[in-house]
């Protein structure tokens, strides 16, 4: 049976990444939108209209739903305003935040634009069985969790050091 290295495997889930991105960003660009713009607009469409009005995003929420930084969001969320396609509203009673909405013409773009997609991405999954995709999302939850970890013991702290860094220097010193 033939086994691939670790390195062989990360370098194919590094490449199965980045064809998926170039998908979206392929298929954001041919509409004329920033990946940004269309991760954001992805999130709104694909909530539950009569939760958009009594559990609104904030730009706070979304750059942590699309993993983006917040002054990226700020920047995408500024331009679809200014295109019309959000509007902006402060939340009563939070200081600064305000809630991101579709406007009409949000509404219309995700119809055409983004449920399109969406659909596409349901027919795909729909193609490979109940059981593959759950085996799918279960792997990659896993792997992700495990990465997240890894991640996490490689980062420096606030002294510039990792928490591999310490758990080393505690081997060595016996401590």
């Amino acid at each position: 049976m033939y086994r691939h290295s670790a390195k062989e495997q990360n370098i194919r889930f590094n490449q199965l990444y980045r064809r998926q991105s170039n998908l979206y960003h392929t298929y954001a660009a041919a509409h004329h939108l920033s990946d940004a713009a269309f991760s954001i607009l992805y999130c709104l469409c694909e909530t539950i209209p009569e939760e958009r009005e009594t559990a609104p995003y904030t730009q706070h929420g979304l750059a942590q739903l699309c993993s983006l930084p917040r002054q990226t969001v700020n920047s995408a969320i500024s331009s679809l305003v200014r295109q019309g396609y959000v509007r902006l509203q402060q939340l009563p009673g939070s200081g600064n935040t305000k809630a991101v909405f579709l406007t009409d013409e949000g509404e219309s773009l995700c119809r055409h634009v983004i449920d399109p997609l969406i659909e596409a991405e349901q027919r795909s999954l729909a193609q490979m069985g109940h059981e593959e995709v759950e085996l799918y999302l279960r792997f990659s939850l896993t792997q992700l969790d495990l990465f997240e970890q890894e991640l996490a013991a490689i980062l420096p702290d606030k002294n510039g050091s990792s928490r591999r860094d310490h758990l080393k220097n505690e081997d060595e010193t016996g401590e």
